[in-house]
């Protein structure tokens, strides 16, 4: 597994849609497509929000009932990139499945360490074209 972090959102200003793009020390990267409402708020770091994001809730909860959030990593299986979020009690360890985009605003908004598998690593796409112009999708 490798180490990521999210170096910086992209937003396509023409559809609004956009990819959070991950990094690793080593120049191992992956980009997690996004929703238009989710690039805003991993740009905004959540703040300025008029309402609490589900994500915050999530991580409250898991607080307040004596867990701790402890990593995510993002996975590839037989169906696509998945995000695995895992959630420490004592010494049990549960480990829960979502999507890429859902893990990854979770470990930004707890700022946890995110890591990926070098399946989830094969999946990356090249960020440019042949003629070397950028494509957010």
């Amino acid at each position: 597994m490798k180490r990521l972090e999210l170096v910086r959102v992209r937003v396509c200003q023409r559809c609004g849609r956009g990819r959070a793009e991950l990094e690793g020390a080593d120049g191992a990267a992956l980009a997690i497509p996004v929703d238009p409402v989710r690039a805003h708020e991993l740009e905004r770091h959540g703040e300025g929000d008029d309402v609490p994001w589900l994500s915050g809730l999530f991580l409250e909860l898991v607080r307040g009932a004596g867990g701790n959030v402890r990593e995510v990593v993002l996975d590839a299986d037989g169906r696509g990139l998945r995000a695995l979020v895992s959630i420490t009690r004592g010494d049990d360890t549960d480990v829960f499945a979502c999507t890429p985009q859902e893990g990854v605003g979770v470990a930004a908004r707890g700022r946890l360490p995110i890591y990926a598998t070098a399946d989830a690593l094969a999946t990356a796409q090249p960020a440019s074209d042949s003629d070397g112009h950028d494509r957010l999708h």
